[in-house]
């Protein structure tokens, strides 16, 4: 008998809770934050770059192909991996346009983007783990599978 009153108010309770819906400005910042990730990596503007990446621990990058496959784990390794790049390859590239259907889904603070884009050789399907940090979104976790056409089967990204 004195379960039934606190299962009682806690149906009501889950019964009166609405779900949270994102709005549609979360979505323009989570989109805009993906478009100024690439934005600033062609640039080569590490500063801004960084700005759209969350520094936890549990950051992450992966690349998968044909033939590759490379994971950095940690703020830091990712973005040594950055720095190196753009020491390698100092000269600006051009953006790329691309075209992408964005799926979102929610989850409180955090979001899963998907989306798949043309590149020279096919197409790449991404993913990106996104976190609010002080109600700015960033990229946790960068997912890239590479696709490739019959005619790129088994040449390096």
């Amino acid at each position: 008998m004195k379960y039934i009153l606190p299962l009682i108010l806690l149906s009501w309770l889950t019964a009166c809770q609405t779900p949270w819906l994102p709005s549609k400005a979360a979505e323009r910042q989570i989109i805009q934050t993906l478009k100024d990730e690439t934005r600033y990596f062609c640039e080569r503007n590490l500063r801004k770059w960084e700005g759209q990446w969350s520094h936890a621990s549990y950051t992450s990058k992966m690349y998968a192909g044909d033939t590759d496959f490379v994971v950095f784990s940690g703020w830091e390794t990712i973005r040594q991996n950055t720095v190196d790049h753009i020491r390698e390859h100092p000269e600006p590239i051009a953006v790329p346009e691309v075209e992408a259907d964005y799926h979102i889904e929610y989850f409180g603070k955090t979001a899963w983007v998907f989306y798949t884009k043309k590149i020279p050789k096919g197409m790449a399907r991404e993913a990106r783990f996104m976190v609010q940090e002080k109600g700015v979104w960033k990229i946790a976790r960068m997912q890239t599978i590479y696709v490739l056409t019959e005619q790129h089967q088994g040449s390096h990204l």
